[in-house]
């Protein structure tokens, strides 16, 4: 594998394919070739996840290319060829073993291409794999697995090429081909994978290259990424920005304002001050500074007069290389007579399914005298007290929304006070866990095996707290070494009786538990697929 810092499920994989090595000294049999299949099965699993987890790099390559074409192009460019480079090669060995089941079983190409390996009848055939794979010299020059070798040194160089002279020399993508030291001496590569090499264990052994193959894709694209935002901040998009409730205010009221430098962050205070910029943006006379808190400044101001306000100023921030960066900006608010106020108590956008707190108000005018209508056929703004509102968005709103408020008059007739725009929001993807876990972690066997549920929530930092979430299913495997003990889709949010028998009688240390594939339906009645899995070792 690429690096030295491998994940669990990988590392599991290289004690498959160490323990596979071994059963190839020996004269296996039938029965334990079928365990290949298990093994393949788990290739095959982590070759998906290396295509998502690669798909998921290359969008964030693309997001970035959007965002400074002039910068990011010649690395989008680069990681793209390695993109193209890891397909053809892993294409060619899909070919490969299209070959070999054609040859064992005597298939056409599309019926060996479909064909699961469960139900091969040669899995224990060497003959046809060896001559295919070998040819007919010793070393194994005249076989494919030549071809193979050269294909995946020439896989190795153009990856390498594609990263500059240091990065290279740090970059290990371990795709060597190097001959195979035996207790009888060294043998080619060629022959010491393939040579007498049964039709199971050889396909086996392919698939395991795929993953080499996407693992090495990854680091390669990973490594141009980084090399992209080695001297940026740590988000994506860096520009002044002052936010505020409103451009208009009351006279007697406070104007407030937040100025940060989005995307900001929360470790890190910049300096702001408020003064008279130059025609280069450079701060000539300061007025006044901005108190600054998790990295947000928060400028208060009281206007004495009806009209315009302007103000601008400067932002000094500090990237992480140490340079210090200014950012100059310029804002205004209209301070005016009593206007129309609609804000969200709880948050900047509206939610799909929950009920949203919304604050409605005319100054001047009773909040009994004030109706409100919100856009969308099946949506619903609803009084719940003087001046708050409930708004409730069903599953078919529109991207945006309008709240329109109108004010009965003295003289009785109901006149238009203005309407105020709200972007709506899906609700975002919960967090599951497991016996306290998300993600991966380690238990003691002694307190698991009374555990049943899978639990759901959205955080602590979202805005709603208490949303019902209903667990519909989820997927619970244990596996123990290299086989499957327990694999049971579950309904609901428990464990089914089958997998909680198991778990109290007859789990064991060491154990890998994973939960996965687990559906919940939120509060507006979509169901949602919650992403990445849930992995426990038992100690």
């Amino acid at each position: 594998m690429a690096g030295t810092k491998l994940p669990p499920r990988q590392k599991m994989i290289g004690l498959m394919y160490l323990v596979l090595l071994a059963l190839l000294a020996l004269n296996v049999s039938k029965d334990i070739l079928d365990a290949f299949l298990l093994v393949n099965n788990g290739l095959e699993t982590t070759i998906n996840n290396y295509n998502e987890k690669n798909q998921q790099l290359y969008s964030e390559f693309d997001k970035a290319k959007t965002i400074d074409p002039d910068k990011v192009t010649p690395y989008w460019e680069k990681a793209n060829k390695a993109k193209i480079l890891a397909q053809e090669l892993s294409g060619f060995i899909k070919e490969v073993k299209v070959k070999l089941i054609m040859e064992t079983e005597k298939l056409t190409q599309q019926e060996a291409d479909t064909i699961h390996m469960e139900y091969v009848d040669g899995k224990d055939n060497y003959d046809a794999p060896t001559r295919l794979m070998i040819g007919e010299t010793e070393d194994g020059s005249t076989g494919l697995a030549r071809e193979l070798k050269q294909k995946i040194n020439q896989y190795e160089k153009e990856l390498l090429s594609l990263l500059n002279q240091k990065e290279r020399k740090s970059t290990n993508l371990d795709l060597k081909t190097i001959d195979v030291q035996t207790s009888s001496g060294t043998e080619s590569w060629e022959i010491g994978n393939f040579y007498n090499t049964p039709l199971a264990a050889t396909i086996t052994l392919l698939s395991k290259m795929q993953t080499d193959i996407k693992n090495a894709e990854f680091e390669i694209v990973n490594n141009l990424f980084q090399s992209v935002r080695k001297n940026d901040f740590t988000f994506d998009t860096i520009a002044p920005k002052v936010i505020t409730p409103s451009n208009y205010v009351m006279l007697g009221q406070n104007y407030d304002a937040d100025i940060f430098v989005a995307a900001f962050s929360k470790t890190q205070n910049p300096e702001i001050l408020i003064g008279k910029l130059d025609s280069m943006g450079n701060l000539i006379e300061v007025y006044d500074t901005v108190n600054v808190k998790d990295g947000m400044g928060k400028y208060s101001i009281s206007p004495s007069s009806e009209g315009l306000h302007e103000y601008e100023g400067i932002i000094k921030v500090t990237s992480p290389s140490g340079i210090e960066k200014k950012y100059p900006f310029h804002s205004s608010f209209m301070a005016a007579k009593p206007s129309l106020v609609v804000s969200p108590d709880a948050m900047n956008v509206l939610y799909i399914g929950p009920d949203n707190p919304i604050s409605i108000s005319v100054p001047g005018v009773a909040s009994e005298n004030i109706s409100a209508t919100i856009s969308g056929s099946d949506n619903k703004l609803t009084k719940t007290a003087n001046g708050k509102y409930k708004a409730v968005l069903k599953r078919n709103s529109p991207r945006n929304v309008k709240i329109s408020v109108s004010a009965n008059t003295t003289n009785g007739e109901s006149q238009p006070m203005g309407s105020m725009t709200f972007v709506v929001k899906k609700l975002p993807t919960p967090y599951a866990s497991f016996a306290d876990i998300d993600g991966q972690g380690r238990i003691r066997l002694s307190s698991i095996k009374n555990r049943k549920v899978v639990k759901v929530t959205y955080g602590p930092n979202f805005v709603f707290t208490g949303l019902p979430l209903n667990v519909m299913g989820f997927k619970v495997e244990v596996i123990r070494g290299m086989d499957y003990k327990l694999n049971e889709r579950c309904s609901g949010r428990m464990l089914n009786e089958k997998s909680i028998e198991f778990f109290k009688r007859k789990l064991r240390r060491n154990d890998a538990i994973y939960i996965s594939d687990i559906v919940v339906q939120d509060v507006s009645g979509s169901r949602v697929k919650i992403k990445g899995i849930i992995k426990i070792i038992v100690t």
